[in-house]
């Protein structure tokens, strides 16, 4: 017995089309991710449709809770826009499936109701269909991928009919999409050097467009190997974005009001601002009344947090260990140091070759 399992966000476009197909399966099981169309509405039309629904928490964690509700162990994913051939249905229903096998089906995709052969959709052979008992989804943000190495054998006869994307804007929107999960999944894991960026992107677009033969598809296979090459660049840069940025808090020991107005002026003319400036001040020396026009002269736009009565050294206990909006702070006991419009810029480069987080530069 095979149980179908789909995983849908607002998939109202394709799903009628999509669960008609699978009709004659006892057991479907959609998980959605709070939608906010007709999907559930949808659904709900086919007496064979169990929903169920939870937050998205990654591709391989949703394609597991989905597995988690079937009522038999062999299990095929099915996307919301995906549709299956009647052939294939056949023979998933009298295939004699046997145990430490994953099987691969094969998807015919479709740009715009234009079949797509090239670029890299074509030759799509897709893991789909497996027994829960041999193996599961790797749980991580992007790509299906299983966590066992099992062998793979190809169904033939019938295909699965995939229609992905209809207009430019929804490559585009899937495309940030997925790159952000691709970031967030290998933050602290991958470091790519920035400036082979550019050349993934472009290699990239001519491994889909030319070896793939992505020029024979016409306007649709242009558009696909420029949204994987896309796609290449905005999941590397997104993820070199996470890896070193780093946030700076700027923390200054002050003993007069004066110096305050000559601080913000060096601050302000910075090449990198600091996200918070934080100034000791000793002896009471601000009033409430003055303490707020005075970090009006901050004009970069940091955060500027009068502290009375507190050196850095004990600042940066408290701050470094438990805000949330600061990688680092940077001690700078002698106000003079920022005459160097580089000073928080060179010292957050050397924090982006180290690759740490909540790192204290102490400036004597």
């Amino acid at each position: 017995m095979l149980s179908i399992c789909v995983n849908v966000k607002n998939g109202e476009r394709f799903l009628s089309k999509a669960l008609a197909s699978l009709s004659r399966f006892d057991d479907v099981v959609l998980l959605d991710n709070y939608s906010t169309d007709k999907t559930i509405e949808i659904a709900k039309q086919f007496t064979n449709v169990r929903v169920f629904q939870c937050e998205f928490q990654g591709m391989g964690k949703v394609r597991n809770i989905a597995a988690s509700h079937a009522k038999n162990d062999w299990i095929l994913f099915v996307d919301c826009d995906e549709v299956l051939e009647p052939e294939l249905v056949d023979i998933l229903l009298n295939y004699n499936f046997e145990r430490g096998n994953i099987y691969n089906i094969y998807r015919k995709n479709y740009y715009d109701g234009v079949i797509v052969e090239s670029s890299s959709w074509g030759n799509d052979w897709i893991k789909r269909l497996y027994n829960r008992n041999d193996t599961k989804f790797a749980e991580n943000q992007v790509h299906d991928n299983f966590i066992d190495n099992l062998p793979n054998i190809k169904i033939h006869g019938g295909s699965m009919i995939h229609f992905p994307y209809e207009m430019v804007n929804q490559l585009i929107d899937k495309m940030q999409f997925y790159s952000t999960l691709y970031a967030k999944q290998h933050h602290g894991k991958k470091h790519p050097a920035l400036w082979l960026i550019p050349f993934r992107a472009f290699f990239m677009f001519l491994k889909c467009y030319i070896l793939k033969r992505g020029f024979m598809s016409g306007y649709e296979g242009l558009a696909i190997s420029s949204y994987n090459a896309m796609g290449v660049f905005s999941k590397y840069i997104k993820l070199h974005e996470l890896d070193y940025r780093k946030k700076i808090a700027l923390a200054i020991d002050i003993s007069s009001l004066d110096e305050i107005e000559k601080v913000a002026k060096m601050v302000n003319e910075q090449y990198l601002l600091p996200e918070m400036v934080f100034l000791c001040v000793k002896d009471n020396l601000l009033l409430n009344n003055i303490s707020l026009a005075l970090s009006s002269k901050f004009i970069c736009g940091s955060k500027v947090v009068f502290i009375d009565d507190v050196s850095v050294d004990d600042l940066l206990m408290q701050e470094i260990t438990s805000s949330p909006y600061i990688d680092s702070i940077i001690i700078c006991d002698d106000f003079k140091q920022l005459v160097n419009k580089k000073f928080i810029y060179n010292i957050r480069r050397d924090l982006q070759k180290n690759r740490s987080s909540k790192v204290t530069i102490l400036n004597n």
